[in-house]
């Protein structure tokens, strides 16, 4: 999973080293430099001047050493699962930071090295996966995805609605980033400079709540309205740009695939997907369970649990939690392949009262329909296929439902006669 943050660490490194340039850079003069070659009086004089005449590369190492420290303490934070005030609290005690950014800077080249080879890893992993699509990007999953499934041109206008409003609120992010190295370079009080930092944190992660909501609408055409052929369609007008297509929402459009009973192509989306955090790497294993399940791959899907068991968590109680339920749900996956049908329908009925969406709804009837059908209880089993039928709308559990009814209301009629 650490292969996927190597591209943002990079990146995260070169803003540091811009923002070091500009802030240290020119804050280096005569009194500096002296004040330097008396405190570091065990090297010559001639060579701390030498390296301290270039002032933008000195600057430069010195923002991205801090920055590549905080990081990979953050980094420890989360694999330990660490109270973030502690970060604050070091912050704030100087002999601290002064480790952390000499840390850093021992660090840098490793880290960069590592990070190139994380991003390599992770894209030739992504090629060595990536099935049926041989040139792995999203123009492919258009392409094939049009072969095999109805496109509705009529989400475009919702499509768009929703790429332009989540644009708006990424241009806010940006010109809040470019704001704040602003405000680095004129406040020089470490207080004030932290609160500005704690507010602008504030108001991140209030603007990522906004941008989330503006994606709503798209997650709606599958949750509420049970449309995948819809949800996909509007995921692929909201991924283009001009003639190139980088998918996003690489989930949601993995479950419309499966509800569509396309899972290699679902495989295939989420191939592409970055995987950058232990929650993204709990929903990519289920994902994948479920399209192994479809595949009939039963030792893919025991993979796919001892995967999500060695995942390590790190947003507390909740993230526990969701692992948990992840386990559960691929555990189940395991059970039906295996026709251990009393423990299916104990684990549909228990999750039953606690769905709230109606897909969610869909999919647990459906296989409560089909659990009760082999058990030969028709009127139950019916039920059940009858909600299917009735909200199931593009999702392909309402074409089996039917047949399943249909094949109930023969044997029916073969009863009576």
């Amino acid at each position: 999973m650490w292969k996927y943050q190597c591209g943002r660490h990079l990146l995260s490194l070169l803003i540091g080293g811009v923002v070091g340039m500009l802030l240290f850079g020119s804050s280096i003069n005569e009194e500096t430099i002296s004040w330097s070659v008396e405190v570091l009086n065990w090297l010559p004089e001639a060579t701390v001047r030498s390296a301290l005449s270039m002032s933008w590369l000195l600057g430069a190492l010195i923002g991205a050493s801090a920055l590549n420290g905080v990081l990979l303490l953050i980094y420890l934070v989360q694999k330990f699962n660490i109270s973030p005030m502690v970060l604050f609290l070091l912050f704030f005690l100087a002999p601290s930071f002064a480790l952390i950014l000499a840390v850093g800077a021992l660090l840098l080249i490793p880290t960069i090295i590592v990070c190139i080879y994380g991003m390599i890893a992770s894209r030739n992993a992504a090629a060595k996966n990536f099935r049926s699509l041989p040139n792995g990007n999203g123009n492919e999953v258009e392409r094939v995805y049009r072969l095999h499934h109805a496109f509705k041109e009529d989400v475009s206008a919702l499509a768009l609605k929703c790429r332009k409003e989540s644009d708006r609120w990424t241009a806010i992010y940006v010109l809040g980033l470019i704001a704040l190295v602003c405000l680095t370079l004129i406040i020089q009080n470490l207080m004030v400079m932290f609160i500005v930092f704690l507010v602008y944190a504030l108001l991140l992660t209030y603007l990522f709540r906004l941008r989330a909501q503006s994606l709503l609408p798209i997650n709606a055409l599958l949750f509420e309205q049970c449309d995948p052929i819809a949800c996909a369609s509007a995921i692929l007008i909201f991924s283009r740009r001009g003639n190139r297509l980088n998918l996003k929402m690489n989930m949601l459009f993995a479950q419309c695939m499966l509800y569509l009973d396309d899972p290699q192509l679902a495989m295939d989306s989420l191939v592409l997907m970055r995987r950058g955090n232990s929650a993204a790497e709990l929903n990519y294993q289920s994902l994948m369970a479920e399209a192994n399940y479809r595949l009939g791959d039963q030792s893919a899907l025991e993979r796919n649990l001892e995967a999500v068991k060695s995942t390590k968590v790190n947003i507390g109680a909740a993230g526990n939690l969701m692992m948990q339920d992840t386990i559960a749900a691929i555990q189940n996956k395991i059970d039906l392949m295996n026709q251990h049908f009393d423990q299916c329908e104990a684990y549909y009925r228990k999750v039953l009262p606690q769905m709230k969406l109606r897909f969610q709804l869909v999919d647990a009837h459906y296989y409560l329909g089909m659990i009760t059908f082999v058990r030969r209880d028709f009127d139950e089993a019916g039920e059940h296929f009858n909600y299917v039928v009735t909200n199931g709308n593009t999702m392909s559990y309402r074409e089996r439902a039917q047949r399943y009814l249909d094949m109930i209301q023969r044997h029916i009629e073969a009863a009576a006669e």
